[in-house]
C-alpha cells in the first residue's frame, strides 16, 4: 500500500492539496488520504467555516482510524457473512476485476467526517491519478440536492411546496388534463415522486452535441434526447421515479428567482453547508476540468467525449466530491437532531419522512423529499443512489447517530463493488445495520435427500446440486454459490441473502427481503429452464421450449425476459460472446421487443460486430411503435437511442 497526504484536526480538503505518491496505473492504494477527525486538544472544521490556516505541525495519524482504514480496504465483505470464512478481497483487487479505473470514499461518524480518500486513476490514459478532490458526476444524487435547494427556497416564500406548480412556473406550463385537474401537482409531489409525471431518467449529451433548454427538455423538443415529461399517472396515487418531474422543479427554481440553476443553487446549498468542490455547472472552468474525472463504460474504456452534460442538472448533474456530499448529508442528519436552526430542522424532518412506500412489499422502504428511506437488518437509513454515463455514487446515512458512508467511481460498474465496500465500512465500525455474522451448522445428512434440482427462485430457475459436501445453486451461464446451513433445517443463499427452509424432501420455505414468504418446490427435468439448454449450446431447442413455456404461463413471460436481459447484461462486459447469445435468444423469443433488439444491439457492439448491431437496432426501431411494454411518452427516447446508435455504426462502415 503507498502512502498518501493527511489532513485532519481542522484542515479541509480545500486547504491543502494531496500529495502525489508513485503506484500502479490502475487501482493505486491510498493515492490521497483526506482526515477531518476531532482530534484532542484541536478543533474541527465545520461546514462553511472560514478557517485557512494549517498548524506548524501535523501530529501522526489516529492510530485507531488507520486500523480501521486497512480493515476496510482489505476486507471487504459478500452480502453473506459465515464466521472464520472471509474472503478478504481487498479495494485494489476488486477494482481490476470491475474495470473501475477510480474509487473515491468518505466516512463519516457522530455528525463529524471522519476520513475520506481515493483510489486509481482519474483518467487512466494519462496516469492522471484521483485524490480527495477529483470531481465525479452524482447522477441522481443531484436530487437531493436540488430537494434541499427547493425546501430552502420554499422556507423564505420563494417557492410555496403545496401550491399547484403552474402557479409557480411562467416561462413554461405543465399541460393540464383531466388528472391535474382533479389533483394538481405539486413540488411536494415532484420531490416525492408521487406527481404521476413521466420520463424515469436521462442518458445525458456527448461532447459537442447541441444542449437543449429546459423548456426544450420538458417538451421533448429538438434538441433534446428524450420525450416530453408529462402526468400521465393521477398525481399523489403512487411511486414512479420521475426525473422528469424533478427538472420541473429546476425550472421552477429558475423561474422564480431569476437566477441560473448553478447559481441558485450555490446560493442555497453549496456555500452555506462549505460545498466548495460542488457545481452544477455543465460547462466545467479550466479548474474543475483539471479535477474532474473521466468517465468509463463497464468495458472498462472511457466513454465517447470522456464526460456527458446534462442540463436538467436537478436530476443528474451535479459535480462533486464524495467529501462534498458527506458536508451535505452531516447536515442534514445535525438538522434531524437538533443541532441546527429550527428551519434546517424543520426541512430536514420533512426530506427524510417516508411519503409513500415504494413497492407493494411491507419491507419499511419508502421515499421522502430528495431522498429514500430504508432499512439494513432492522436499522434505519436515508439516501440516494446515482449514475450517469460513465459514473456511479451511493450515499447511505442513518436516520439517527450521523453515521453514513458516501461512494463515488468513475465508472458504470461501481455498484458491483459498493455494497462490499459498505459492508466492510460498517463491520470495522460496528454500526447498526451491519451484516451479521452467520455460523456455519452441519446438518443431518437426512435432509439433504432429494435437495437436488431445479428451483423457481426467481424469474428464472435455479439448479441445486451437492458437491464436495456443499450444496450449491446456480443460474445458467454464471458461477455457483453455496447455499450455507445456519440451523438444522435452515440455508441462507450467500449470494442474495435469502433464506431457505428445508420442509421436505425437495420443498423449501423461501423468504426474501420485499417478498412474502412462499414454498418452492423441485421442477421436473422437463421443466428445465430453456436457458440451462441454451448453454449447452442447443440454441433452436432453447428458444421452442421458451416459447412453450410462455404458451404455458403468459403472466410470466414478461419478469422472465427482463430477467433474462439482466442476465445478458451480467455477461456484456466479461463474456461478450455468451452475452450475444442470450441476448439473441431473447430477441428471438420475443420478437416484439424493442428491449430485447436494443440489448442484443449492445451486446453485438462488445462483440465488434457491426453489421449484426446494425440489423438489431433497425429491428428495434420497426417494433418500437407497437411494443405495450413501453409506455407511449417513453418511445421517443427508444427512437432517439437507436437511431444515434445507428449513425455511429452506419459511420464505420
Amino acid at each position: 500500500m503507498g502512502t498518501g497526504a493527511h489532513l485532519y484536526c481542522g484542515l479541509s480538503a480545500a486547504e491543502t492539496m494531496a500529495l502525489k505518491v508513485l503506484s500502479n496505473k490502475i487501482c493505486t492504494l491510498c493515492v490521497a488520504v483526506v482526515l477531518l477527525t476531532s482530534c484532542a486538544g484541536g478543533p474541527s472544521v465545520q461546514p462553511g467555516s472560514a478557517e485557512s490556516g494549517a498548524p506548524e505541525v501535523r501530529p501522526a495519524v489516529p492510530a485507531a482510524v488507520t486500523q480501521r482504514i486497512e480493515a476496510i480496504e482489505r476486507g471487504l465483505l459478500p452480502p453473506v457473512v459465515v464466521e472464520g470464512e472471509a474472503p478478504n478481497w481487498s479495494i485494489d483487487e476488486r477494482m481490476r476485476e470491475h474495470r473501475v479505473p477510480a474509487l473515491s470514499i468518505a466516512v463519516f461518524d457522530n455528525y463529524e467526517l471522519q476520513w475520506a480518500k481515493a483510489y486509481g486513476m482519474a483518467e487512466a490514459e494519462t496516469d492522471s491519478r484521483a485524490t480527495p478532490e477529483t470531481l465525479f458526476l452524482a447522477g441522481s444524487i443531484s436530487k437531493s440536492v436540488n430537494a434541499l435547494g427547493v425546501m430552502r427556497a420554499a422556507a423564505d416564500g420563494t417557492l410555496a411546496l403545496d401550491q399547484p406548480v403552474n402557479e409557480l412556473l411562467h416561462s413554461w406550463k405543465l399541460p393540464e388534463n383531466a388528472l391535474t385537474r382533479a389533483t394538481p401537482v405539486t413540488l411536494r409531489k415532484l420531490l416525492s415522486h408521487t406527481a404521476g409525471t413521466s420520463v424515469h431518467g436521462f442518458p445525458g449529451y456527448a461532447e459537442g452535441a447541441a444542449l437543449p433548454t429546459v423548456q426544450q427538455i420538458l417538451d421533448g423538443e429538438a434538441p433534446a434526447n428524450t420525450a416530453a415529461v408529462r402526468v400521465d399517472l393521477a398525481p399523489g396515487a403512487r411511486f414512479r421515479y420521475s426525473g422528469g418531474g424533478t427538472t420541473i422543479t429546476q425550472l421552477a427554481l429558475i423561474d422564480r428567482t431569476g437566477k441560473t440553476y448553478p447559481d441558485a443553487l450555490a446560493e442555497l446549498v453549496f456555500e452555506p453547508f462549505g460545498m466548495r468542490h460542488s457545481s452544477f455547472e455543465q460547462t466545467l472552468s479550466p479548474e474543475r476540468l483539471r479535477h474532474a474525472a473521466v468517465g468509463y463504460g463497464s468495458d472498462g474504456q472511457p466513454i465517447a467525449g470522456k464526460r456527458h452534460r446534462y442540463p436538467e442538472m436537478a436530476a443528474a448533474g451535479l459535480w462533486t466530491t464524495p467529501s462534498d456530499l458527506a458536508l451535505f448529508f452531516i447536515e442534514i442528519a445535525r438538522a434531524r437532531a437538533g443541532q441546527s436552526s429550527p428551519a434546517l430542522q424543520e426541512i430536514a424532518i420533512q426530506m427524510t419522512s417516508k411519503v409513500i412506500g415504494t413497492s407493494d412489499a411491507e419491507d419499511g422502504d419508502g421515499v421522502g423529499l430528495g431522498v429514500f428511506l430504508f432499512q439494513r437488518h432492522g436499522a434505519e437509513f436515508f439516501g440516494h443512489a446515482g449514475a450517469d454515463e460513465g459514473f456511479q455514487a451511493n450515499a447511505v446515512v442513518s436516520l439517527d447517530g450521523g453515521r453514513g458512508i458516501v461512494l463515488m467511481a468513475n465508472s458504470n460498474n461501481g455498484f458491483r463493488i459498493f455494497p462490499e465496500i459498505e459492508r466492510a465500512v460498517f463491520a470495522a465500525y460496528g454500526w447498526p445495520g451491519a451484516e451479521p455474522v452467520r455460523a456455519r451448522v452441519a446438518l443431518d445428512p437426512a435432509r439433504l435427500d432429494g435437495l437436488s434440482g431445479q428451483y423457481r427462485f426467481g424469474a428464472i430457475d435455479t439448479d441445486v446440486a451437492m458437491q464436495d459436501g456443499k450444496i450449491l445453486a446456480r443460474l445458467p451461464f454464471e458461477p455457483a454459490v453455496e447455499l450455507v446451513p445456519i440451523a438444522a433445517d435452515r440455508l441462507i443463499h450467500s449470494g442474495n441473502g435469502s433464506e431457505l427452509r428445508i420442509v421436505a424432501p425437495g420443498a423449501f420455505e423461501l423468504t426474501r427481503r420485499g417478498a412474502p414468504t412462499r414454498t418452492v418446490s423441485r421442477a421436473s427435468e422437463a421443466e428445465r429452464h430453456p436457458l440451462f439448454a441454451l448453454e449447452d449450446g442447443r440454441f433452436d431447442e432453447a428458444a421452442a421450449a421458451w416459447r412453450k413455456r410462455i404458451q404455458a404461463a403468459p403472466e410470466a413471460a414478461a419478469e422472465e425476459e427482463r430477467e433474462a436481459n439482466r442476465l445478458g447484461y451480467r455477461l456484456i462486459a466479461g463474456d461478450p460472446v455468451k452475452a450475444v447469445e442470450v441476448m439473441r435468444l431473447i430477441a428471438t423469443v420475443f420478437p416484439e421487443s424493442t428491449n430485447a433488439h436494443d440489448s442484443l444491439g449492445e451486446a453485438y457492439v462488445r462483440q465488434g460486430n457491426t453489421e449484426g448491431a446494425i440489423a438489431s437496432y433497425e429491428r428495434a426501431l420497426a417494433v418500437v411503435d407497437a411494443d405495450r411494454q413501453i409506455p407511449d411518452a417513453e418511445k421517443h427516447q427508444w427512437r432517439d437511442h437507436a437511431s444515434a446508435q445507428l449513425a455511429k455504426l452506419r459511420a464505420r462502415r
